[in-house]
């Protein structure tokens, strides 16, 4: 969205539209302002003008076709000067108190019949025209300019003082955050911010109401994990429970350690988590932070929700892992090591260059070196063999170096044990290491048995058709560029 030259940023940040010519800008304060400005004792306000305030309020909360410019076109832009009246009374302290404050069941019924809806489906406009900018794609909601003052006008009310906890927590019910939290879903991105203020405001100024607040974003991400799986304000509820989280006193109370468990752990394995994985490794932090022991727990999430032909999330996996093991505490973490290094082995010896160059990382890190030195006989026999076979055969000649320079690296620590872990024939686990030429042999010899087959078939039906296999060996380019990537078969 373009900002002119015009605008000013509201306190959301967000840019509100401003008269633009001169004429505009001279033109005198609204009728109702200007009798406000008259009043000599703002405890008694005159009914002409309470009539006039909630003339105003009845017709701001008049439904009217936002998607349609052409309709209603008088009535949207008085509705929009009438908004514009209401939001500049919330700057006169005692009118809130003796006008605004008496009338907060129609203001947020106002509110309620505005912002309450069934949320459009919305398309992508490329800006500029440009094709292949999808990051610079907006959604565009063509009701958003009439809302956007609504919204603002709820968020300049909860920021003021005037409206106190007891006039505002009656309106603030259970059903008002169930239908609100529903809003995030929204596909507009503008409005999910201003939520996430408003949220975020009412859980610091009602305290009365935090407990229901924060078990209704819980039913939210539930929903999220076990039934939608996609949620397009999943962000910005985290950024609000970063802020909650980093309150919580030490030591976590129960409930918050459940909440870690069943909510922040299982938010992992849902499809979408890369649009929400950044807030979610923050909040995931801000709770080691509070509780070490807890590391444990969200690494074997990680290890169990671990994703799957997804490159671009093991990446993030990958990346949150070594973060979250520097927290751990070695002793705890024997259970998890064969899951943890088998895990490690896969993306290594994986086909995708950024996943096993990632995990290649792990070895640069002297926490993680510790991990491995104190459990060389459960590390060893995992990583060497593999380790040593790709460091011959892989395909990418930056990642072969590295791998030659991790075998190297094994050696240092050990090279009693690296060498037993090489020279062992049968290894126990789940990785079978073949040799190239003897892979060759076994492969010829499966070939002629299909051969022999197809014989066999055309002898009893001349019509029969050679099936078209998934794989030959035309399709395989370069030397070990083949299937499990060196011959390397992970069970």
């Amino acid at each position: 969205m373009q900002r002119t030259a015009n605008s000013k940023q509201t306190p959301t940040g967000r840019p509100q539209a401003q008269p633009t010519t001169n004429t505009q800008q001279a033109r005198a304060p609204p009728q109702m302002i200007q009798n406000m400005a008259r009043v000599t004792d703002p405890k008694h306000v005159p009914k002409e003008i309470r009539d006039q305030f909630l003339k105003k309020i009845h017709f701001c909360s008049q439904p009217y076709d936002f998607n349609d410019d052409t309709k209603n076109v008088k009535e949207k832009q008085e509705r929009s000067q009438y908004l514009q009246e209401l939001f500049d009374l919330l700057k006169e302290p005692n009118f809130v108190a003796n006008l605004v404050v008496p009338h907060l069941d129609l203001i947020i019924e106002m509110i309620e019949k505005n912002i309450f809806r069934p949320l459009p489906i919305l398309k992508k406009t490329a800006t500029n025209g440009e094709i292949g900018m999808e990051d610079d794609d907006q959604l565009i909601d063509p009701a958003w300019t009439h809302l956007q003052p609504v919204y603002e006008y709820f968020l300049q009310l909860i920021v003021n003082e005037q409206p106190d906890v007891k006039s505002l927590k009656i309106f603030i019910t259970h059903s008002f955050i169930q239908e609100f939290l529903e809003l995030f879903d929204s596909e507009e991105p503008r409005e999910r911010e201003y939520l996430k203020n408003i949220l975020h405001r009412l859980y610091a100024k009602l305290v009365p109401r935090r407990k229901m607040i924060r078990k209704a974003i819980n039913d939210c991400f539930y929903t999220l994990i076990h039934e939608t799986y996609k949620f397009n304000g999943a962000a910005e509820l985290l950024d609000i429970l970063a802020s909650i989280i980093s309150g919580f006193a030490v030591p976590l109370r129960e409930e918050h350690v459940i909440f870690f468990k069943t909510v922040i752990i299982p938010l992992h394995k849902v499809q979408t988590c890369q649009f929400y994985h950044e807030q979610l490794l923050r909040c995931s932090m801000l709770f080691l932070s509070k509780d070490p022991t807890l590391a444990t727990f969200l690494v074997e999430g990680l290890l169990r929700y671990w994703p799957f032909a997804n490159s671009a999330k093991e990446v993030m996996f990958l990346n949150e892992l070594l973060e979250v093991l520097e927290v751990c505490e070695i002793s705890k973490l024997e259970p998890l090591i064969p899951k943890l290094f088998k895990r490690l082995i896969k993306c290594i010896a994986g086909p995708h260059l950024q996943v096993a160059d990632r995990a290649m990382c792990f070895f640069e890190n002297d926490y993680f070196l510790t991990i491995l030195k104190s459990y060389k006989p459960f590390t060893f026999p995992l990583l060497v063999p593999v380790i040593a076979q790709i460091a011959d055969t892989h395909w990418h000649k930056v990642l072969q170096e590295s791998l030659n320079a991790l075998k190297t690296i094994l050696k240092e620590i050990d090279y009693q044990a690296f060498d037993k872990a090489l020279n062992n024939k049968d290894p126990k686990y789940l990785y079978i290491i073949q040799d190239a030429k003897n892979q060759k042999k076994d492969r010829q010899k499966i070939e002629e048995k299909w051969k022999n087959l197809t014989k066999q078939a055309l002898q009893k039906n001349p019509n029969f058709k050679e099936p078209i296999v998934p794989y030959s060996d035309t399709h395989i380019v370069g030397e070990h560029n083949g299937l499990n990537n060196g011959n390397i078969t992970i069970i």
